[in-house]
């Protein structure tokens, strides 16, 4: 992708998120309970058609790209699956996602997966990277390979180096540092916040 292209696309995207509240910046309480200095949920992008549309094409193509040789999709339970299905639907390649937990001793991975094929693991967020990993190790149960994994934002809290001791390697369309500078390049955001979100990040890597 140009270079000038892939930039409007990512300041899109980082528009986009703050405008429908889907990227926060301040101070939260995260569900384990650790602070951020931002907050990020895609959830709600599905009510934004343009911001949900960008999303998906962005991610058809970061796949297309990055993992060409893929037989499957597999989305991450539950806000995965709202980029994982439409990326699956673009691609024209089997959808499938895997469970938490077995029901009456069925199988955990919900949809077809053969032996041998190729499956890239799509979610929407990384951050540690587990949850991308335990739906990798149940497609990999039935047989497939998993070699890929696709988020359309990585939180640069360690998914990447954990999924990487795996065998797994993580395509990202941006991070936060990215998004950060360029809402602060656009004047959406101000030092402080900057500054707060590369401290969070351990630095500019």
């Amino acid at each position: 992708m140009a270079w000038k292209t892939r930039r409007t696309q990512i300041s899109n995207l980082a528009e986009g998120l703050v405008k429908a509240g889907a990227l926060q910046f301040g101070t939260f309480t995260l569900p384990d309970g650790r602070e951020s200095s931002y907050y990020i949920n895609l959830r709600g992008i599905l009510s934004y058609p343009g911001l949900y549309s960008l999303a998906v094409d962005s991610m058809s193509r970061l796949v297309s790209v990055k993992a060409p040789k893929a037989n499957a999709i597999c989305g991450v339970p539950i806000s995965g699956l709202t980029l994982a299905a439409p990326v699956a639907l673009s691609l024209k390649k089997p959808l499938t996602y895997a469970r938490s937990s077995r029901q009456g001793g069925g199988r955990v991975v919900e949809g077809e997966v053969r032996p041998g094929w190729k499956v890239v693991v799509v979610d929407d967020l990384s951050t540690t990277g587990k949850t991308i990993l335990a739906s990798a190790k149940a497609v990999q149960e039935e047989g497939a390979e998993v070699t890929d994994a696709a988020v359309l934002i990585d939180r640069m809290e360690g998914a990447r180096e954990r999924l990487s001791k795996e065998g797994i390697a993580l395509h990202c369309l941006t991070d936060v540092m990215e998004l950060a500078d360029t809402l602060f390049s656009m004047e959406l955001i101000g030092e402080r916040d900057l500054k707060a979100i590369t401290k969070s990040v351990g630095g500019r890597q």
